[in-house]
């Protein structure tokens, strides 16, 4: 057994939350689990020891909750993302069902049309904000939709879903400030009836799960909650970064071009780098041995997602952006029994996107971008862009 070592960084200190990656690369050097005494936190960075760590699933648990925080902790309610065992997968069975591939089968057309329109539409040499007329149309015109809540519900919906993420992390300025606005969003899910939703939408499922007892009246309505952030914001992250890559890494588009079947694997190469949540956390419920490093039991664990994907003692040049490269293994969507539930939505979103961009679009400009600032998620809240048609 190894003796654990320190940093005295703050993962979710401004300079962090601003850029994260040395942070996460010092993470990575000092060991496979390191001790954070500004939180009272460990973090485990490293690729084979988080994958390692996601799969750990009994001894570093989801149920104590994933936030850096106690207050979000005890408030998350019987939700799948923060259950264990046969909790956990029944919850997951019902939420999984409408984003499973053979039920994205029957979306696809509309999608695909709706990606195709947008992109043409934007191919005109104009300059655009990306990430609001680009990365977010899909997730905000159909996919919002498709989770069926009312129209108070769809309207607050990319609101709520930040906020969450945000609090996510541990009461700093972020989280502080988030609180307002989840709360409003727990208790609109409490207060939710089967009359606010759309028939056949992916809420309504869950109230009919409840009716069929696979799933609790509670749990239906909490629920709703593990449809909201994987629906929105990380496939809108997800997106704008694919873009911006796309633009800025010298013949990277002109190689996609020449070869669409790349898209599958640029898709992977993009969320890889993109990483769009940074972390989440778990509860040793025992010791747990990192590599020879134990984790005391009881501890609160930080696994970093971001700083796995750009490990290089896994990827070769694990910075740079490859087009050819198709890292099928990356942990942007998770890993283990908690893998994202909308990983395979997501997917399908971004390659669409790929899709209408090499028929509609002959060259990508893109200007300086301005970051979010959130405790758990990372990309941009600002990309201009500019799309010249085919030929121009």
């Amino acid at each position: 057994m190894s003796v654990a070592p320190e940093l005295r960084g703050d993962p979710y200190g401004r300079a962090v939350v601003s850029d994260p990656y040395p942070f996460f690369a010092a993470v990575r050097e000092a060991g496979p689990a390191v001790y954070l005494p500004r939180r009272k936190l460990w973090a485990i960075g490293r690729f084979d020891d988080v994958r390692a760590a996601l799969r750990a699933h009994e001894t570093l648990v989801s149920g104590k909750g994933v936030a850096g925080n106690d207050f979000i902790n005890k408030r998350s309610g019987p939700i799948t993302l923060t259950a264990d065992g046969a909790d956990h997968d029944r919850r997951r069975k019902v939420l999984i069902q409408p984003v499973m591939p053979p039920s994205l089968a029957a979306l696809r057309e509309r999608i695909a049309a709706e990606a195709d329109e947008l992109v043409a539409r934007l191919a005109n040499g104009n300059a655009f904000e990306a990430m609001g007329s680009f990365a977010a149309h899909l997730p905000v015109t159909i996919v919002a939709e498709l989770v069926g809540l009312n129209a108070y519900g769809q309207k607050r919906m990319l609101r709520w879903a930040a906020a969450t993420f945000n609090a996510l992390g541990v009461m700093n300025w972020l989280g502080l400030k988030a609180v307002p606005q989840l709360l409003g969003l727990l208790g609109y899910i409490k207060k939710l009836d089967r009359s606010e939703v759309m028939p056949g939408g992916w809420a309504a499922r869950l109230f009919d799960a409840a009716e069929r007892g696979e799933l609790s009246r509670a749990e239906a309505n909490a629920m709703v909650i593990d449809y909201v952030g994987p629906a929105l914001d990380t496939t809108i992250l997800a997106a704008g970064h694919m873009l911006w890559r796309l633009a800025v890494t010298p013949g990277a588009y002109e190689v996609l071009k020449a070869d669409p079947k790349l898209i599958p694997g640029i898709v992977n190469e993009s969320v890889r780098l993109a990483s769009p949540i940074k972390s989440f956390t778990r509860f040793a419920a025992a010791g747990y041995d990192a590599c020879g490093t134990v984790i005391p039991r009881g501890s609160r664990v930080a696994i970093l997602f971001a700083s796995a994907n750009r490990d290089a003692r896994h990827y070769e040049r694990a910075d740079d952006f490859d087009v050819t490269r198709n890292p099928r293994d990356h942990v942007g969507w998770g890993h283990g029994p908690h893998v994202c539930v909308g990983m395979h939505l997501a997917r399908l979103e971004l390659e669409l996107l790929l899709e209408a961009l090499v028929k509609h679009v002959g060259r990508i400009e893109v200007g300086a971008p301005t970051m979010i600032r959130n405790n758990v998620l990372q990309g941009f809240a600002i990309l201009p862009a500019t799309f010249y048609g085919v030929g121009t």
